[in-house]
């Protein structure tokens, strides 16, 4: 589990670093006041009822539809809840892409790249539904997500 995290966060600290550095380098913002006025604060209030939060898609990826983010050669715990996911949403006829990459290179702000490794670094499968992410959630959350109801 912790190599699979590793990947995965070493996969979104790498996109996130560039973009960081992109707008350092341009002057377009200054890191100190940026933390600064982000201590505390939290996009969990665009969160949905599922706790799908509104998030940049990775590029190429589209903004419509199940994307499900597991490493080819998780761990068998990771492995095991992917292979749960994904067989739910097949039996509930809920078509998914599934793929082991993610890459981030039109994120447009530091905000945005914070977002994306604040659900990225979280527990496999990361899912993506209609522009929204979450790390590790239910089968029964993906669902509801997908259909716009309350899971439960």
């Amino acid at each position: 589990m912790n190599a699979v995290k590793a990947c995965v966060g070493a996969l979104v600290l790498v996109a996130g670093v560039g973009v960081w550095k992109t707008y350092i380098d341009s002057g377009r913002v200054d890191p100190k006041a940026w933390v600064a006025e982000r201590v505390g604060s939290s996009a969990a209030g665009d969160a949905s009822a599922q706790g799908f939060q509104a998030m940049p898609m990775p590029d190429g990826v589209p903004s419509r539809g199940v994307i499900v983010f597991a490493p080819k050669h998780c761990t068998s715990d990771a492995a095991r809840r992917t292979e749960q996911l994904v067989s739910h949403l097949s039996k509930q006829r809920i078509a998914y892409v599934r793929t082991d990459q993610a890459s981030y290179n039109s994120l447009t702000s530091p905000e945005e790249a914070s977002r994306v490794m604040s659900v990225m670094n979280g527990p496999v499968p990361i899912v993506y539904v209609n522009g929204r992410a979450k790390a590790n959630p239910t089968p029964e959350e993906v669902v509801a997500e997908f259909r716009g109801k309350s899971a439960g």
